[in-house]
């Protein structure tokens, strides 16, 4: 028995109750006083004691009071309705939902509706032993949509789960974890998802600290940390974290990125369900990564989604498409989903007008040109469109200044008046004097802006990646950046810097030509994959030196890898190439994990070896690789002292642990500098075998695996 009261008298201490010096081995009462609300539980543990004396003494006191059969009931759930489901907290779920509908809509023509766009998306999930229990490519269509079977594991796994959600900008990250939680009944399972968005401010420096402010933010004072942190372990409370890369920048360091991974797997014990949105980034394949996940004191099951582009076929009916393909516009200057949003919307006859007098990227010129005038009508703001995107771009280059996406409301507002206060107040006389409002009221005015959006944690941001983008090449080609800081090249963050590529992707052939030429003349410091990403982005063609390149995810299409070009020390993973040409003497150590080729043809080099252009687990539709392969002669690599063949059961041991059968996540990378005893081409002929027969499966770069290869294994290893 004193067991059981301990454990109840430390529940009811975690939710702040006291425990009354009435309370007895057959009796428990826990008074709590919350504001001007005083409550009384008494939990019997006979049930034959009578409480009513009791409950009538705290009565007379003022508290409200309630009697609960230990036996009968399930305190824990009592509490946790009681302070989570029963309260506005359980009534802010949909609500979170419909503004979150609300902002998609408010960039778009009155009338619009909100839909969500199913795209294809790969799926990994492994059990809590690190046994892969499905690899699939779901296509979008027929298959099951993402957001259910999401859901279907949050519901159906048992213990921890951890869920990773990749995709690149604009693909669909944040409104898959919106729907995500609109799925959720705090009615009807119990569960109250806690979600938060993160962005980076100036304050932002630690994860861990960064989470327990949400918490401090999202919940009532009288809600203490650590009993949202001990109902996210239960399980009561899903942790939805979306956009876990904006707390990632170039300066962030390695230490940093582990103990945000750290303070992630720390929580996934008991029934946790935890769920994290990011940019496709390196980290999740990382050696860090893979060994954190590995060498968690705690077991839990993960899922890794990765949400493929979504195509202009997924936004726009076939009238639509019909109308675009029959003009002969290019295609790609609408392949960005806030542009698809907006022409999925408008009139049709107003998107036969726009693509009838298009002329070099002017459909984004219309889509800007329709927010920043429908913003004068809605506001009522005096400030022409060029004069408000020279607020905003000004804005934007605090923002860089900082190094940060989002700050509060105040600092935003503060930021706006004192660097245009000239600006505003000349606008002032284009009011009639009764609607003349005061420069306090027209900063407000702005800080609410169509450009702004507040984020969950209260701090305002941008409101989409493809506007920040913008902001951050216009004020790049019209020298803005340059007149204000001398070193620019050196101020402007990496991920702000890609930001402008993407938004900058979907532009005419001026404007692309104008912002590669600053990127590529101005001395900035970016690693090489970002150069690589200039040139494929603009160019369409590579020209320069390339080394120690990760590219992963990628789709070519009638590219030519020849002329002056070099790559060195280059990673292709998970590649798809189409009709596209390789130049071997353009390669040198270059290594292809898990890549596709279709249609593809190559012009050998004799003094080329398959350490210059090696291939693992990859495949062709054609003889590409066969013939490829059999070019390269095992005496092209240098001269290997080899005691024994390699075997399966050689590659297989490297996918478990030293002094154990626990299945380990391996990179590629790390067999190959493992077996460097063995002649890399054999290396690949031995994991393309592996492949073929599922013992393995492949994520990029990274090897799992499978049921069937760990049978195989146990069944022929050397004991």
């Amino acid at each position: 028995m004193s067991s059981t009261i301990n454990d109840l008298d430390n529940l009811f201490k975690s939710y702040n109750y006291v425990i009354s010096s009435k309370s007895n081995d057959k009796v428990r009462i826990y008074t709590l006083r919350y504001g001007m609300y005083h409550a009384a539980e008494i939990v019997l543990l006979d049930d034959n004691f009578d409480a009513s004396k009791i409950k009538a003494e705290y009565s007379e006191l003022g508290y409200a009071t309630e009697i609960k059969k230990l036996k009968n009931a399930d305190i824990e759930e009592y509490l946790f309705e009681g302070f989570f489901i029963k309260t506005p907290l359980g009534n802010e779920l949909k609500n979170r939902y419909t503004q979150f509908v609300k902002k998609q809509l408010q960039n778009l023509p009155e009338g619009s509706e909100y839909k969500y766009i199913q795209s294809s998306f790969d799926l990994l999930f492994q059990d809590p032993q690190g046994v892969i229990v499905e690899q699939k490519n779901y296509n979008g269509v027929t298959d099951i949509p993402i957001v259910n079977k999401i859901n279907s594991l949050l519901t159906e796994t048992r213990g921890p789960i951890f869920i990773i959600i990749e995709a690149a900008a604009g693909f669909g990250k944040t409104c898959t974890a919106n729907e995500v939680l609109n799925v959720f009944s705090t009615q009807e399972n119990k569960k109250l998802p806690f979600f938060t968005e993160l962005s980076r401010n100036r304050e932002a420096r630690v994860f861990k600290h960064i989470l327990l402010n949400e918490i401090d933010e999202q919940f009532p004072s009288g809600i203490k940390q650590n009993i949202v942190i001990d109902q996210i372990t239960k399980g009561r409370i899903p942790l939805i974290i979306d956009g876990f890369d904006e707390l990632i920048s170039k300066d962030s360091n390695k230490e940093e990125v582990e103990s945000m991974l750290t303070t992630i797997i720390e929580l996934l014990k008991g029934e946790a369900k935890i769920i994290i949105t990011s940019r496709k980034t390196a980290i999740f394949n990382s050696n860090e990564f893979l060994s954190a996940i590995y060498d968690a004191n705690n077991s839990f099951s993960m899922a890794r989604f990765e949400i493929k582009e979504p195509t202009v076929e997924n936004w726009l009916n076939s009238d639509r498409m019909e109308l675009i393909t029959s003009s002969d516009f290019p295609i790609e200057q609408i392949s960005n989903p806030v542009l698809l949003s907006y022409l999925r919307n408008i009139p049709i006859d107003k998107l036969e007008n726009y693509l009838n007098n298009s002329s070099d990227g002017s459909l984004i010129d219309k889509y800007v040109e329709y927010l920043l005038n429908r913003e004068q009508l809605r506001q009522n703001i005096k400030l022409t469109n060029e004069t408000q995107l020279r607020i905003f771009r000004k804005l934007m280059r605090l923002m860089t200044e900082f190094n940060i996406t989002a700050e509060s409301k105040d600092t935003i507002k503060e930021l706006i008046k004192d660097y245009n206060l000239k600006i505003l107040q000349s606008s002032l006389k284009e009011y009639i004097s009764e609607e003349r409002p005061s420069i306090e009221d027209l900063v407000e005015t702005l800080s609410n802006h169509v450009f702004l959006d507040r984020k969950p944690s209260g701090n305002v941001g941008i409101i989409n990646d493809f506007i920040f983008g913008l902001l951050v090449g216009e004020n790049l080609i019209n020298g803005k950046y340059q007149e204000y800081y001398p070193d620019y090249a050196k101020l402007i963050p990496l991920d702000f810097a890609k930001k402008s590529l993407q938004s900058f992707k979907i532009q005419g052939k001026k404007r692309k030509e104008q912002l590669w030429e600053i990127y590529n003349s101005s001395g900035f410091d970016y690693d090489a994959e970002f150069f690589f990403h200039l040139d494929f982005i603009f160019l369409k063609k590579f020209t320069r030196q390339y080394e120690h390149l990760f590219l992963s995810e990628f789709s070519f299409s009638d590219i030519s890898f020849s002329g002056d070009c070099t790559f060195q020390m280059t990673n292709f993973s998970n590649v798809s190439f189409h009709n596209c040409y390789f130049d071997l003497k353009r390669f040198c150590e270059c290594s292809f994990f898990n890549c596709s080729f279709y249609d593809c043809t190559y012009e050998f080099d004799n003094n080329k070896s398959f350490k210059d252009f090696g291939v693992f687990a990859c495949t062709s539709n054609n003889d590409f690789l066969t013939t490829l392969i059999e070019m390269f002669e095992e005496g092209s690599d240098p001269v290997l002292v080899v005691t024994e063949e390699l075997t399966e059961i050689n590659v297989l041991s490297h996918f478990f642990g030293k002094g154990n059968l626990k299945p380990k996540a391996t990179k590629i990378s790390y067999i190959k500098s493992r077996l460097s005893n063995y002649s890399v081409k054999e290396v690949s002929k031995i994991i393309s075998l592996l492949r073929n027969k599922e013992y393995l499966y492949f994520k990029d770069d990274v090897g799992f695996i499978s049921k069937q290869g760990i049978g195989f294994y146990n069944q022929n290893r050397i004991q």
